[in-house]
């Protein structure tokens, strides 16, 4: 969803209960990607502390960008 009122401040994207919101900025190929992996960490169940996650999205986005 293109609703840049539901992120917060320094934040180009969120992700929250299986939905996605971004920003203007924020709607690139890398954030998409970024905020999917979260998609599928929750939609898979997976326990993950939220710094590694945020660490294993960018990783997963920079493999589909090479």
């Amino acid at each position: 969803m293109l609703n840049g009122r539901k992120v917060g401040n320094r934040y180009a994207a969120y992700y929250y209960e299986s939905k996605s919101y971004f920003t203007k900025r924020g709607l690139n190929r890398r954030t998409v990607l970024h905020e999917l992996y979260h998609h599928l960490v929750h939609v898979n169940g997976l326990d993950i502390a939220q710094t590694r996650e945020e660490r294993s999205a960018n990783s997963y986005s920079r493999a589909f960008l090479g």
